[in-house]
């Protein structure tokens, strides 16, 4: 028994801070330069959730936008704000690129587009807001429209999660139950 314990001891004294320091250094990495981008792109491509962060992304770039801009900010600086709002280093990296094209000249819907990482229906609105002259506008719409899209997917995963936790808390419940009565039955039987 007591070797047992030893064991048991020796392989905490391993395991724990092995868990630990790979925790530490997965966010460790998560965080470095060379790291956050793989990461980040990682997450936009993550089947469930992905799409969900792209849109939150998404939302906030337009919504960021369209209030500086009805400020009087320049769209230069704008976009210099914009991406220091954007946590996600991919889509921040686009719109610095899409910066230094307008600096250029460019408007800003092609850069966007070029991209691949903003959905169609934003470089739409935005290049029709840039034509009709109320890109603000254009980009509240957008912002309201992934907002929503981001509350209604929100609802529907909660609404299928709550049969899951049910679900897992019944077996919890067996589990523990049965390891009770399991060795209550094995004695009764034993004595008999």
């Amino acid at each position: 028994m007591l070797a047992y314990l030893r064991q048991f001891v020796d392989d905490e004294v391993v395991i724990f801070p092995g868990i630990a320091l790979s925790i530490f250094g997965f966010v460790a990495w998560t965080r470095s330069e060379k790291g956050k981008p793989v990461w980040d792109r990682w997450t936009l491509k993550a089947p469930i959730f992905g799409s969900m962060l792209r849109m939150i992304t998404v939302a906030r770039f337009a919504r960021t936008l369209a209030t500086l801009l009805k400020s009087g900010v320049p769209l230069l600086t704008a976009m210099d704000i914009v991406k220091a709002v954007i946590t996600n280093s991919v889509m921040a990296d686009v719109i610095e690129k899409a910066r230094d094209a307008i600096r250029e000249g460019e408007s800003i819907a092609n850069p966007l587009k070029r991209s691949g990482e903003f959905p169609p229906l934003v470089y739409h609105m935005v290049a029709i807001g840039e034509r009709s002259g109320q890109l603000e506008d254009m980009l509240i719409s957008v912002a309201d429209s992934y907002e929503n899209q981001v509350e209604v997917r929100i609802g529907a995963l909660t609404s299928l999660l709550e049969p899951v936790l049910i679900v897992m808390m019944g077996g919890i419940i067996a589990f523990v139950a049965f390891s009770i009565l399991m060795p209550i039955l094995q004695i009764n039987t034993s004595i008999r």
